[in-house]
C-alpha cells in the first residue's frame, strides 16, 4: 500500500478528509452502476469487474483530483496553512483570502503576493483574474463545433453511399 508523506496529511487533513470521502464516494457509485449494467445486460464477472476497474478508476481519479483542488482554496498561498471554509483571511500570516492579489514582474522572473520590486529591478505589477468563465464556454463552443462536424461528415458519408 502506497503511503502518503506524513507532512502532506498533517499540512492538509480536510483536504485529505475531503479527498478520500470523494474518492469512496466515486468507487461506490461506480460498482453500483457496474453491477447494475453487469446483471442487465448479461455479462460476465469478468466483464463486470473490468469496466470496474476502467470506469471506477477513472471516476476515483477524477473525483481526488477535483476535491483536492476545491479544497486547495482553503490553502493560504504565502505561508501554505489550511484554513476554515469562506475566510477573509489568513489566521497566520494576515494574507487577504478573499481578493487573493497577485503581483508579476513583466518578464515573467517573479510571481509574488505582495507589491515591491523585482530582484531584476522592475517593479511588480498586480495580475488580473483569470477569465476562468470565457475559456470553458470556447472549451464547450469548440467541443459542440467537433461533434457537429463529425455529425455533418458522417451524414455527408451515409449520403454518398
Amino acid at each position: 500500500m502506497m503511503r502518503l508523506p506524513r507532512r502532506v496529511v498533517a499540512a492538509r487533513p480536510a483536504a485529505f478528509r475531503a479527498t478520500l470521502m470523494a474518492v469512496a464516494v466515486a468507487l461506490a457509485v461506480s460498482a453500483l452502476g457496474t453491477a447494475v449494467f453487469t446483471v442487465t445486460l448479461g455479462e460476465s464477472v469478468s466483464d463486470g469487474l473490468l469496466n470496474f476497474l476502467t470506469f471506477g478508476g477513472l471516476a476515483a481519479l477524477t473525483a481526488g483530483v477535483l476535491s483536492w483542488e476545491l479544497a486547495s482554496s482553503r490553502v493560504c498561498p504565502r505561508c501554505r496553512r489550511e484554513g476554515p471554509r469562506g475566510a477573509a483571511g489568513c489566521a497566520n500570516c494576515g494574507y487577504d483570502l478573499r481578493s487573493r492579489r497577485r503581483f508579476a514582474c513583466s518578464e515573467g522572473h517573479v510571481v509574488a503576493y505582495d507589491p515591491g520590486m523585482c530582484d531584476c529591478g522592475r517593479r511588480l505589477l498586480e495580475l488580473g483574474p483569470v477569465p476562468v468563465l470565457r475559456h470553458a464556454m470556447g472549451t464547450l463552443l469548440l467541443a459542440l463545433a467537433v461533434v457537429a462536424a463529425l455529425g455533418i461528415a458522417a451524414l455527408l458519408a451515409a449520403a454518398l453511399q
